[in-house]
């Protein structure tokens, strides 16, 4: 029997530790990117020119707008994405897609950083069931759970797309008031870790989920008000309790 074949389209952090984890259950990975010069190193067998290569299954690990794209011309008969969000892609995916989104990442970016074991113990969630996606998401450790689109990128504007946007006008304030950077202490850099964040991957997602995340906002706005007026010790209380939870 030959081996699987799976077809990635980017091969960045995700992408290339979904090829390194398959590869290591011994299927045969193919890839597709958008940079001409970049080296897959142990995570792909092969180069292809397009997402419309023959394979089993097409993983669709680029930002979500181009995802939405190559979605109308891949012809695998089994078509997933690792994008953080869902409903965009489900609303033009036809009865071969499955959506899905691993909850694993890194500080580090790009194929250097991809690592076999990045999803180990995550959570993968799917919209739909299906056993080759399953036995994708097993090979890389991690554990699916079945979720309604919708539901999905409710909640990840929340507890995803909210913090990358807290962290990044943070830092984007930060750079306008021209702060003196001795001051800087190890909670703001902890804090803007999400800041160093791409925005050609950032800015598709954010304008994906504009209504899940709208009211999110205004509300963190009218909270920060609330502290700023004298009104913390509620906020600090429930934060503490979350933070214990996490």
């Amino acid at each position: 029997m030959s081996a699987r074949r799976a077809l990635i389209a980017g091969l960045g952090l995700i992408g290339g530790s979904i090829g390194l984890a398959l590869r290591r259950r011994g299927w045969r990975v193919a890839f597709f990117d958008s940079d001409p010069d970049l080296d897959p190193g142990d995570a792909a067998d092969e180069r292809v020119t397009s997402i419309d290569a023959e394979a089993d299954v097409a993983i669709l690990a680029t930002p979500v707008d181009v995802a939405v794209r190559l979605l109308a011309t891949a012809r695998a008969p089994l078509i997933t994405s690792v994008c953080s969000v869902m409903v965009p892609l489900r609303a033009v995916g036809d009865g071969r897609f499955i959506a899905g989104h691993p909850l694993a990442g890194s500080a580090s970016r790009g194929i250097t950083a991809a690592r076999a074991d990045l999803f180990e113990g995550a959570t993968w969630f799917i919209d739909r069931d299906d056993a080759v996606v399953r036995e994708i998401i097993a090979a890389c450790g991690a554990n699916a759970e079945i979720v309604d689109a919708a539901e999905h990128d409710r909640a990840l504007a929340m507890t995803s797309h909210l913090p990358q946007i807290l962290s990044t006008v943070l830092a984007a304030y930060l750079h306008d008031q021209q702060i003196d950077l001795r001051f800087a202490g190890p909670g703001l850099r902890t804090f803007l870790r999400l800041a160093a964040s791409e925005a050609s991957v950032w800015s598709p997602i954010l304008d994906a989920n504009r209504e899940n995340l709208r009211p999110h906002a205004e509300a963190v706005a009218e909270i920060m008000r609330a502290i700023i007026e004298g009104d913390a010790s509620s906020s600090f209380g429930k934060a503490n309790d979350l933070f214990r939870r996490l």
